[in-house]
């Protein structure tokens, strides 16, 4: 039998108990009536103590199920801020690529990356245009920031983006204020190498590299970087440059595919 039913057991038989034996001192018998208002009010004070006990836990059980819904409707909230958030992002970003294209004389496709390239020295990007979107092999892509790289591989509906800091990238550039030429090389890192700067030249870092359009693979004009190091070593006929790329690969999401 569970402790509250016996308890109030007890109870009953407590009170019953002291009434008869009140009762029976005076004389008196115990009448049915006065049993069943005695069985009556103990089970309403069993059932008020009971009730009071319960009561704290029906409160915590109530405010346990309030604070989940409560995070439910917080977490879902901040899922659609979130939504929201980078739709406000990707509506900027191709405003930005729409306003290129319509700058640019031979604009082909706006293209999204759909995958990168493996490797640790591979810097390639698959995008989603192909043959069918009137993209061929050698075109290049560019941002609303600068020069991105060349189509290296093209099919029917996707194509493969070279960018400028792999390995196998090199481009004709110059340097946007002194004009001077040279070729930039990419290295596997977020940096790029600008060659054939000879060593008696005046340059500095924070100067501007364009493509020059003398390699007759990429249109000239594009921003490609800024000069962030410089050396002169001490024997050989070029300066060591480090160009830092406009384009941040990492966070390369469009380009604009250009003849």
């Amino acid at each position: 039998m569970p402790k509250k039913n016996v308890l109030l057991f007890l109870l009953v038989v407590i009170i019953s108990f002291i009434l008869m034996s009140y009762q029976s001192k005076k004389g008196h018998l115990l009448s049915g009536d006065l049993i069943s208002y005695v069985l009556n009010t103990s089970h309403v004070f069993a059932t008020s103590v009971t009730d009071a006990v319960k009561s704290p836990f029906k409160k915590i059980a109530l405010r346990d199920a309030d604070n989940k819904l409560l995070r439910k409707r917080i977490d879902d909230l901040l899922l659609e801020r979130a939504k929201y958030r980078e739709a406000v992002l990707e509506n900027k970003r191709l405003a930005e690529l729409l306003n290129l294209r319509e700058n640019q004389q031979h604009p082909v496709a706006a293209a999204r990356v759909i995958s990168r390239g493996l490797g640790q020295w591979s810097h390639t990007l698959v995008l989603d245009k192909g043959e069918k979107d009137g993209v061929v092999k050698d075109m290049s892509a560019i941002t609303p920031k600068g020069f991105a790289g060349k189509l290296f591989a093209v099919t029917d509906a996707y194509s493969k983006l070279l960018l400028i800091t792999d390995v196998n990238f090199s481009a004709a550039v110059r340097l946007q204020e002194s004009r001077k030429e040279g070729v930039i090389s990419g290295t596997g890192s977020k940096k790029i190498i600008l060659k054939y700067i000879p060593y008696e030249e005046e340059i500095k870092t924070g100067d501007i590299v364009i493509t020059s359009g003398l390699d007759q693979l990429f249109p000239p004009g594009i921003p490609v970087g800024f000069i962030s190091k410089i050396d002169k070593p001490g024997t050989g006929h070029f300066q060591y440059v480090e160009v830092t790329p406009y384009v941040d690969e990492a966070k390369l999401e469009e380009v604009l595919i250009i003849k």
